[in-house]
């Protein structure tokens, strides 16, 4: 017999317009039954009956773009960003004591160092990483994951000496005679892929970590959009899933070059069920190596090749001429395919210029940006992106107005996951010291909640199964400790999750 669930008092924004607000919900089983005023409630007997006493009850939020096997891995190595890492000789210094208590012949990992925050003011180089551990192969991974150093012994590991050439869609870096400094830009995945794979009871407890944590956050779904998604990595986390340690339902992202892999195997877009589910395909564009990757013609027909297959389209593009030739590429493509244009979508679109937003405005494509961003990397915004380009970086507030479909996610582990510093700097644009970009392109609470409930839902094509709080959805939802209506936005940063709710069970309580 199914059990039964009553909110009531509650301040619920339910994402749903024709009743945007409620005091009470009702759920029964794993879906809700009734949202309304608690006078017209049905007289149903409850299991438990849960007084929010005037707190915020939402649908539970989605992270729409996240890498969850990196995140999950970076929860187990080094630590080297700002919070621990101020030099290069701290890096040294922390590389040495990991070297210490760490087998000789093994690899040694640490993440998220930013050469903006160290004080030499630039990456680390194999010949600062080797004097530290001169046994052991060392990658140090950059916290945009565009970037990676390795020491010499990591070089020789993975095969990269001074003969081998550049991918076509990444950088080795070399000193003046030719030989790499260590620093590889848009290699990661191809380092990884020449590592050794990670233990599974290891990945299945980092990734349970990882899991818990986002529940704490109030995360109830994922979306990864991890470009090298394959066939492995669809039965990877299918397996952590159905071993519980993925507790979030997850949307997964094929990569464009293994779409065909996934259609000779009868897995297509939206199928899988209501805890993991094929999303579109991920395409990324970028300017890495100083001109257009893939070419413009290329991008085309790769994505009239996915809407052939009946997916839609997330195409990584983050510079405004990137955008531009995206968008365009979309706008085209959608004429003569049967996926509708609306569930295209724009990853990160870092740089909203004007005519970026003329362009997208009634193109039908959503853009799922990433506010955290601000919130990280807001002192180097103000430093390094000329000042007329300022205006436009997640401008949140400018492509409400121009009607574009939004969602947010974190890129984690680019930045953290942590949903509440995204909503934070959405509504107040400042960064973790207070520094505020452009705060004319903010957004109210309200419209960044949705950010990460109905938006996220309708970006993975699951608005009519979850995101909003309504009699049939999901019964996935988020109890807050407070009014974040009414709360000052600095309150966001506390995170203010008291209950956790997926399927009508209770999954995380403060």
């Amino acid at each position: 017999m199914s059990s039964t669930l009553r909110f009531r008092n509650a301040a619920a924004i339910t994402m749903d317009v024709p009743c945007p607000q409620a005091n009470t919900v009702l759920v029964e089983g794993n879906r809700i039954v009734w949202v309304g005023d608690e006078k017209d409630a049905p007289h149903t007997r409850a299991d438990r009956v849960i007084d929010c006493a005037g707190a915020t009850l939402l649908p539970g939020l989605s992270d729409a773009h996240i890498h969850l096997l990196a995140y999950a891995a970076s929860l187990l190595h080094m630590d080297c960003s700002r919070r621990t890492v101020s030099s290069i000789t701290d890096l040294h210094r922390l590389i040495g004591s990991q070297a210490q208590t760490t087998p000789a012949g093994q690899w040694l990992r640490g993440v998220g160092y930013d050469e903006f925050h160290l004080a030499e003011k630039r990456h680390p180089t194999r010949y600062d990483l080797d004097p530290a551990a001169p046994r052991h192969p060392v990658r140090l991974d950059h916290r945009s994951s565009h970037a990676c150093v390795l020491s010499s012994l990591g070089l020789r590991e993975v095969g990269i000496t001074a003969d081998t050439p550049d991918p076509v869609d990444g950088v080795i870096v070399r000193d003046d005679s030719g030989e790499p400094t260590g620093l590889l830009l848009e290699m990661n995945s191809y380092v990884s892929q020449r590592m050794p794979q990670q233990n599974q009871n290891i990945l299945h407890q980092s990734v349970d970590k990882a899991s818990r944590q986002l529940l704490a956050w109030g995360i109830t779904s994922l979306q990864d959009a991890t470009p090298g998604n394959g066939l492995e990595q669809w039965k990877t986390l299918l397996r952590l899933t159905q071993a519980g340690a993925i507790r979030q339902r997850l949307t997964f992202m094929p990569g464009i070059h293994h779409l065909q892999q996934f259609t000779a195997d009868g897995l297509t877009h939206n199928m899988g069920g209501s805890t993991m589910t094929i999303g579109p395909t991920k395409l990324v564009a970028t300017l890495t190596t100083g001109a257009l990757h893939p070419p413009e013609g290329e991008i085309r027909r790769l994505v009239h090749e996915a809407h052939q297959a009946g997916s839609p389209v997330a195409v990584h593009a983050v510079e405004h001429e990137v955008v531009m030739t995206v968008t365009r590429v979309l706008k085209e493509a959608s004429a003569g395919s049967r996926i509708s244009p609306h569930r295209d979508r724009i990853e990160h679109c870092s740089e909203a210029t004007p005519d970026v937003l003329e362009q997208l405005t009634d193109s039908g494509i959503t853009v799922v940006t990433q506010p955290g961003f601000l919130y990280e990397s807001g002192e180097r915004y103000h430093a390094e992106v000329p000042a007329e380009l300022q205006p436009w970086l997640y401008p949140l507030n400018a492509l409400r107005q121009a009607g574009v479909p939004l969602a947010a996610g974190s890129d984690a582990p680019v930045a953290s996951p942590n949903p509440w510093q995204g909503l934070y700097a959405a509504v107040t644009r400042r960064d973790s010291s207070g520094l505020a970009l452009h705060p004319e392109q903010s957004i109210s609470i309200e419209e960044a909640l949705a950010l990460w409930t109905s938006g996220a839902a309708y970006a993975a094509g699951q608005e009519q199964t979850w995101g909003m709080l309504r009699s049939g959805m999901l019964a996935d939802l988020v109890l807050l400790d407070r009014d974040v209506t009414r709360a000052p936005p600095e309150e966001l940063l506390t995170c203010p999750v008291a209950m956790t709710i997926m399927g009508g069970d209770v999954v995380w309580e403060a």
